[in-house]
């Protein structure tokens, strides 16, 4: 579950941002961009699935074209926990079925042409 900043985190947020967005530019510049209402996001630094706390030192004030240009890379972290933490609880995807003769399979395919039961053993 998504976990949002206080509104007291989000006041000092605002008040240290000055009015100008906080995002850095790739050239390492910050963003010349001015906040108006409606147009910024209280943005999680490190993302909160990744483990980011929602505290001030975690929160950034940025315009919405920022936010827009950041979100496919935090998109990428984000996918790749929710990957880790269902693998890591044997979550699996209900419609994968196992390859014929892979190790998911119940029966293993011998070299020869045989087929053998993982379960019991047996030739078939």
């Amino acid at each position: 579950m998504r976990r949002n900043f206080p509104k007291a985190v989000q006041r000092e947020a605002r008040h240290r941002a000055d009015g100008r967005c906080e995002a850095m530019l790739p050239s390492g510049d910050r963003c010349p961009c001015e906040l108006r209402p409606g147009r910024y996001r209280l943005d999680h630094t490190i993302p909160d699935r990744a483990g980011g706390a929602p505290t001030l030192a975690n929160c950034q004030v940025i315009c919405v074209d920022c936010d827009r240009a950041k979100y496919p890379r935090d998109r990428l972290v984000i996918d790749r926990v929710r990957r880790l933490e269902d693998r890591h609880a044997g979550v699996t995807d209900p419609w994968r079925r196992p390859v014929p003769g892979g190790r998911a399979s119940p029966f293993k395919r011998l070299i020869g042409g045989g087929v053998v039961s993982r379960v019991t053993g047996e030739r078939l």
